[in-house]
């Protein structure tokens, strides 16, 4: 039977098309700030978001009878007619916002339009008006929203994990920042004042205020300026490119939208500068005529169709490969080691606070940096070939009885072990011990063995505040890891230990820890440890800098037998391939 439904369900499927999480809430509420002029926008949250949300701004403000409507579903300043919609200038048009929000959460708006002496204050919990009085309050907006889905227990009940929420929020909350250089910005979570931004400084500036000076010093600018569409913004040079795909932006017209499409230009235009599979930062901001762009698409706004998308695609790859090809190799300027001694100053073992660096400039050193290999006797000398016992592989499978091989070397890295038979199998060193530090560390994780060795230099890392707080919340899983962190500063983390599995060998503890802070609250432990060991394997350096000694490669390829899989890399690639007498024979012939 074909009915309306009443009110108090409608109300809340409209508030599950566009609310989805405390970051849905806070996206709208501070789009709807700054569409109101302001030139100051302060977020607060508590309880990640699932207790209080609240945004206050200087904006134009509402009189009585704009505040009593604004919560009415449809009800909206930003469009008059159909033909509003083809040249929409503003982040909300659709007026639905604050309809969902109210209908499924608590909600305080007090507000004073600009000019007029007194305020309004509007209560409403659960769609439904509980008081609206007249008040003194400051020019302006502050909506609160406090105990958000207390009245649909099955949203709040699929909310991911705190610091996933709050990541979340904190990705709202910079999408915005991004696009508007004038406006102050500040975030206070549970009382803590945790990121802010000033207003008028450029874009170069607000990312180095948002994710760190090294970030900041991995910049370049990008410019082109067509028929079609003007592209400007930032990329990152090649190396920044990381795994992991943050600070990836696209803005079209100021609005924040996501692209697989011109997400694949930008990755062409660097070719093989960065390796497979990484990704560089970019900031990338489009503007193309509002007539031939459709932001009408989907509830969350971040899907956009362009008229002419394959030529913004050729334009945004021409234009950032340009950018790369002017500037990425030109050297950076780092004016806080002006004056210290190059070997201090590079920060090759650990990175050096402004005292120390200032304690350098009067004469203090460091400790040189020695590099040697452990394996290494000078007074043992290998008189003859040795061979070693080493299992067949056989159509890729090992069988059971060993055959005698003799280690011949090809280069540093590639050794061929010849057997009695007349066969060849060609062992690719590092890619072995690749397979070997993986499963050593995995088991001594999965075991719950993980042991930490202390670094003699602990290694300081500045991270973005999202990451920077999910790896304070999660001291005890990062050292089940194998890493020892405590807090330094703000949004920065001191590494004094790191798993001694890899003792006597080299990896990115900064690269490690960022990618890290990405996924340790996703998935099982398992996952958790088997991801840690992948990226931790990506990051260190398996190759020899020298000649492998017969002793060296013996050991190795003996270890690497030992292995539930010897065949392949968790890098990629084969550790070992095998050529039969039978294959050779055919290639003399």
């Amino acid at each position: 039977m074909l009915k309306v439904l009443p009110e108090s369900i409608y109300s809340l499927i409209a508030a599950g098309e566009v609310i989805q999480r405390p970051a849905s809430v806070v996206k709208e509420l501070m789009e709807n700030s700054a569409d109101a002029g302001a030139t100051s926008i302060m977020l607060v949250v508590s309880d990640y978001g699932k207790t209080l949300i609240q945004v206050i701004d200087n904006g134009g403000g509402m009189d009585k009878e704009e505040a009593g409507l604004c919560f009415l579903s449809h009800a909206t300043s930003k469009i008059d007619s159909v033909e509003d919609l083809q040249n929409l200038s503003t982040f909300g048009f659709r007026g639905e916002a604050l309809a969902s929000i109210a209908a499924c959460a608590d909600v305080t708006m007090k507000t004073r339009k600009r000019g007029q002496e007194t305020g309004t204050q509007v209560h409403i919990s659960g769609g439904k008006t509980l008081e609206t009085t007249e008040i003194a309050c400051p020019e302006g907006c502050n909506i609160a929203v406090r105990n958000l889905f207390f009245n649909i227990p099955a949203r709040r009940k699929f909310l991911k994990s705190d610091n996933s929420e709050y990541r979340m929020i904190v990705s709202e909350f910079t999408r915005v920042a991004l696009t508007r250089l004038d406006i102050e910005f500040r975030l206070i979570s549970n009382s803590k004042e945790v990121i802010t931004l000033p207003k008028g400084r450029n874009l170069k500036q607000r990312i180095t205020d948002l994710y760190g000076t090294a970030t900041g010093k991995q910049l370049i600018d990008v410019a082109a300026d067509t028929t079609v569409v003007k592209v400007s913004g930032i990329t990152g040079t090649p190396q920044s490119a990381k795994k992991t795909q943050q600070n990836t932006f696209l803005f079209a017209n100021g609005r924040f939208f996501r692209s697989p499409m011109l997400h694949k230009a930008v990755l062409k235009a660097y070719g093989n500068l960065i390796p497979e599979g990484s990704t560089p930062h970019y900031f990338l901001f489009l503007e193309v005529p509002p007539q031939e762009m459709d932001v009408n698409i989907s509830p969350s706004k971040t899907e956009i169709k362009l008229e002419n998308e394959q030529i913004i695609f050729q334009i945004i790859e021409a234009a950032v490969k340009e950018a790369i090809g002017k500037n990425a190799f030109a050297p950076a300027i780092d004016f806080d080691t002006e004056g210290v001694p190059i070997e201090i100053s590079n920060g090759d073992s650990f990175t050096l606070t402004p005292e120390e660096k200032q304690a350098a400039r009067q004469g203090g050193l460091r400790q040189p940096k020695i590099d040697y290999n452990p394996l290494f006797n000078p007074f043992e000398e290998e008189k003859q070939a040795k061979s070693y016992s080493i299992p067949s592989s056989i159509n890729g499978k090992l069988s059971e009885e060993p055959e005698q091989r003799r280690i011949l070397q090809i280069d540093k890295n590639i050794v061929t072990l010849s057997d009695r038979k007349g066969g060849l199998m060609i062992v690719n060193v590092a890619r072995a011990r690749q397979r070997i530090f993986y499963e050593r560390y995995l088991k001594s994780m999965l075991g719950h063995e993980c042991q930490i060795q202390e670094e003699l230099f602990p290694k300081t890392v500045t991270l973005d505040h999202s990451s920077y707080t999910t790896l304070i919340d999660n001291v005890e899983k990062v050292r089940s890891l194998g890493f020892e962190i405590r807090p330094f500063g703000k949004d920065c983390i001191v590494v004094s230990g790191t798993p001694a599995d890899f003792k006597g060998e080299k990896f990115s503890v900064e690269d490690s820890i960022e990618e890290l802070a990405t996924y340790i609250e996703d998935g099982s432990e398992t996952e958790l440890f088997q991801k840690a060991a992948e990226q931790i394997i990506r990051r260190s350096n398996f190759s020899y800098t020298a000649d492998i000694s017969e002793r060296e490669a013996g050991a190795v390829i003996d270890e690497l037998f030992l292995c539930q899989d010897p065949a392949t890399s968790p890098a990629g690639g084969y550790t070992f391939i095998r050529i039969s007498a039978e294959e050779i024979k055919q290639k003399m012939l």
